[in-house]
């Protein structure tokens, strides 16, 4: 049967949060949190990934991590179970959960780790295709953005995960990707996690990537690319995929691939596969130097088990052989010790200047630097669009992709171009765009801004998504803004307007009306309008902060203005 992907409700005991009133220190751009001490019975919107063998439970509100991921092979969940879920003290809001497995972005949860993140299902293109769901977040301080595909084949025990993590801005970031395990007491043997009480466990492999901070802590594994923040250069895309198998029912874990977990003990051998396995056998290493052979005919719905009962010698290592003899996995009596696997040497990062405050003749410059061509020309590109020479901008777009194509703002932004020069088609562009990142807003945003104007007040419903995640209606304009298109940014506020009415969308448009046509007295009504809606989201980006900085010379004694200048450091 193909992989099925439905959307269900998930009843959670959960302790109750507070915001404080005002962001500061680490959580800012948003509030920090505090419990309250009580907890409630909610209902959370779920995705749930099945195939024959596995269930996978998500939940977007919860910052998309999976709660539950149950081996329909055995019956047995493989993460902890939970009668309640409280935060504890930690994260950058003051307040985590260690509950399921998350995506961390730089060390720490995410500072919406606990918010809710867009999804898009993705059903299977036929029966031998995976199904999955779209994770995504775009609108975050401090501009790391990511999608995540969580995904399963139809015929095999494995649950996938393919990130592309996004630095949208035009400045380094520190990252270390990492996907985060809350699992309680077990063994780690720097790939493999095993608890012997719940008699569950999981591998985790990647082949194309390189995860050298993976490590078990306070109850967590951490799986993670570097094990200590790197720098992540301006618009640079990190993209890895992690193949996560589980096992249960074993007793422990000796060994295990993608296809295969074992359990090897002086009376007997255990041995579970992620897919039909007939006509394989087995070899047992005894330590006076015998091989000792059995046929083994392996089925996912079953643990094979055999009792090894009286043997001349102790057994030393078991080895599973295909049909033409090729070894699928070999293991040891013992775990493996942890210290085989050390820590990676720290990475030094060499400082790079900022090219976003120099001129044209040194962006020219630096575009013979192979490391950082693809930023001085997608800033080039982004200067020539704002002075409207637009086939220059396609010039430049066009170059930066030959060096950074798996940047989708970068294909969005040569799209817009085209349609600004008149261009009706489709251009292939966006579509490029939409296979690299389906949920990026400005991709939503374009889908809006290239239908014709209509004089009607409703919201457009094409835009009613983002209302889920309304930070992305700011994180639009800014792009916008970024790319010098004031006109098409005060189009997307206004409509923006009708969705959410919020205090930075207000900002913004007064700094489009200033800085295009000088419409002061409009300008000041937005102004105005923005104090009575004041609150989050608070300023971060560049060109918040610019705005805010032009607006309070142009309205000196504005409260809001001068108190948001403030907050953002200016």
């Amino acid at each position: 049967m193909p992989t099925e992907i439905f959307e269900d409700g998930l009843d959670i005991h959960i302790g109750l949060l507070e915001a404080e009133p005002v962001a500061v220190g680490s959580a800012y751009p948003l509030p920090r949190l505090h419990t309250t001490g009580e907890a409630e019975t909610r209902t959370f919107r779920t995705v749930l990934l099945e195939n024959p063998y596995l269930r996978v439970t998500l939940v977007p509100a919860l910052g998309g991590r999976i709660l539950g991921l149950l081996d329909k092979r055995t019956g047995i969940e493989i993460l902890p179970k939970w009668n309640s879920i409280m935060p504890v003290p930690g994260g950058p809001r003051g307040v985590r959960l260690r509950e399921g497995i998350q995506l961390r972005l730089s060390g720490e949860d995410r500072p919406n780790s606990l918010g809710n993140v867009a999804i898009q299902i993705e059903d299977p293109e036929d029966e031998a295709s995976p199904g999955g769901v779209w994770l995504a977040e775009s609108a975050f301080a401090p501009g790391l953005s990511f999608h995540l595909f969580v995904s399963l084949l139809p015929d095999r025990a494995e649950l996938r995960f393919e990130a592309r993590i996004l630095n949208r801005t035009l400045a380094p970031l520190r990252y270390d990707g990492e996907l985060s395990f809350g699992l309680g007491e077990g063994t780690w043997n720097g790939s493999a996690f095993y608890c012997p009480e719940r008699d569950a466990g999981f591998g985790l492999f990647s082949e194309e990537s390189s995860f050298d901070g993976a490590r078990y802590e306070d109850g967590e594994v951490r799986f993670a690319r570097f094990g200590r923040n790197r720098l992540l250069a301006p618009r640079q895309v990190d993209s890895w995929s992690v193949t996560l198998t589980p096992y249960s029912g074993l007793a422990g874990l000796s060994g295990g691939s993608t296809e295969v977990g074992a359990w090897l003990d002086g009376g007997s051998v255990r041995v579970q596969t992620a897919s039909p396995r007939p006509g394989h056998k087995l070899l047992l290493l005894t330590s006076d130097g015998q091989t000792l052979e059995a046929p083994a005919d392996l089925y996912p719905e079953h643990v094979l088990e055999i009792d090894l009962g009286e043997l001349p010698a102790a057994p030393e290592a078991l080895v599973l052989v295909d049909e033409r003899r090729e070894e699928i996995l070999r293991v040891p009596a013992r775990p493996i010790d942890p210290a085989a696997y050390p820590q990676p040497p720290e990475v030094v990062e060499a400082d790079r200047p900022d090219l976003r405050s120099v001129d044209e003749p040194s962006l020219r410059r630096a575009t013979f630097d192979t490391g950082r061509r693809h930023e001085a020309l997608t800033i080039l590109g982004q200067r020539a669009m704002a002075r409207k020479d637009l086939s220059e901008a396609d010039a430049k777009l066009e170059q930066a992709l030959l060096y950074n194509a798996d940047d989708p703002l970068l294909w969005w932004a040569k799209a817009l171009g085209q349609r600004l020069q008149g261009s009706e088609a489709e251009p292939a562009e966006l579509l490029n765009a939409h296979f690299l990142a389906p949920l990026e807003p400005a991709l939503r945003a374009e889908g809006f801004l290239a239908q014709p104007m209509t004089m009607g007040k409703e919201p457009s419903p094409l835009l009613a998504t983002l209302e889920e995640n309304p930070e992305e209606f700011v994180e639009v304009a800014c792009v916008l803004i970024e790319h010098g298109q004031l006109d098409q940014a005060s189009r997307w506020i206004d409509e923006a307007l009708r969705h959410r009415d919020l205090a930075m969308l207000r900002l913004l448009m007064a700094y489009c009306l200033l800085q295009g046509p000088r419409m002061d007295a409009e300008a000041a009504e937005h102004v105005a309008a923005a104090g009575r809606v004041a609150g989050a989201p608070y300023p971060w980006r560049s060109v918040e902060i610019e705005a805010l900085r032009v607006l309070h010379a142009r309205f000196p004694h504005d409260a809001h203005v001068k108190a948001l200048g403030e907050l953002a450091g200016l």
